[in-house]
Protein backbone atom coordinates (compact mmCIF):
# COMPACT_ATOMS: atom_id res chain seq x y z
CA UNK A 1 0.00 0.00 0.00
CA UNK A 2 2.71 2.29 0.59
CA UNK A 3 4.86 1.81 -2.20
CA UNK A 4 1.57 2.26 -4.38
CA UNK A 5 1.50 5.67 -2.74
CA UNK A 6 4.92 6.71 -2.83
CA UNK A 7 4.66 5.72 -6.75
CA UNK A 8 1.87 8.22 -6.92
CA UNK A 9 3.51 10.67 -5.92
CA UNK A 10 6.72 10.17 -7.98
CA UNK A 11 5.77 9.23 -11.31
CA UNK A 12 3.66 13.13 -12.06
CA UNK A 13 7.24 14.75 -11.15
CA UNK A 14 8.95 12.13 -13.51
CA UNK A 15 6.81 12.90 -16.32
CA UNK A 16 7.33 16.65 -15.28
CA UNK A 17 10.84 16.58 -15.32
CA UNK A 18 11.44 14.52 -18.71
CA UNK A 19 8.89 17.32 -20.44
CA UNK A 20 10.32 20.35 -19.24
CA UNK A 21 14.00 18.87 -19.94
CA UNK A 22 13.10 18.55 -23.78
CA UNK A 23 14.75 21.36 -26.29
CA UNK A 24 12.28 24.59 -26.11
CA UNK A 25 11.51 25.18 -30.15
CA UNK A 26 9.55 28.14 -31.02
CA UNK A 27 6.46 27.18 -33.22
CA UNK A 28 6.40 27.51 -36.95
CA UNK A 29 4.92 30.55 -38.46
CA UNK A 30 1.92 30.05 -40.92
CA UNK A 31 2.73 30.85 -44.07
CA UNK A 32 -1.34 31.40 -45.45
CA UNK A 33 -2.12 33.54 -47.64
CA UNK A 34 -5.59 33.94 -48.94
CA UNK A 35 -5.83 33.09 -52.91
CA UNK A 36 -9.72 34.39 -52.62
CA UNK A 37 -11.93 37.38 -51.25
CA UNK A 38 -13.82 37.21 -48.70
CA UNK A 39 -16.49 38.99 -50.62
CA UNK A 40 -17.85 35.57 -52.41
CA UNK A 41 -18.21 33.67 -48.83
CA UNK A 42 -20.16 37.13 -47.74
CA UNK A 43 -22.42 37.01 -50.44
CA UNK A 44 -22.99 32.97 -49.94
CA UNK A 45 -24.09 34.20 -46.55
CA UNK A 46 -25.98 36.85 -47.91
CA UNK A 47 -27.77 34.46 -50.33
CA UNK A 48 -28.75 31.64 -48.00
CA UNK A 49 -29.95 33.94 -44.84
CA UNK A 50 -32.28 35.68 -48.24
CA UNK A 51 -33.38 31.98 -48.65
CA UNK A 52 -34.19 31.26 -45.42
CA UNK A 53 -36.34 34.71 -44.20
CA UNK A 54 -38.06 34.22 -47.83
CA UNK A 55 -38.95 30.53 -46.34
CA UNK A 56 -39.71 31.89 -42.61
CA UNK A 57 -42.45 34.84 -43.77
CA UNK A 58 -44.05 32.28 -46.51
CA UNK A 59 -47.82 31.38 -45.51
CA UNK A 60 -48.20 27.86 -44.43
CA UNK A 61 -50.71 26.08 -46.72
CA UNK A 62 -53.18 24.94 -43.93
CA UNK A 63 -56.35 26.91 -45.32
CA UNK A 64 -58.36 23.60 -44.46
CA UNK A 65 -57.14 23.73 -40.46
CA UNK A 66 -57.28 27.57 -40.05
CA UNK A 67 -59.90 28.96 -37.81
Amino acid sequence: MRLSTITAAIVPLVVTAIASAQEQLAPPQPAFEPKTSPVIGYLVIAVLFGIIVALSLMPSKRSHQDL
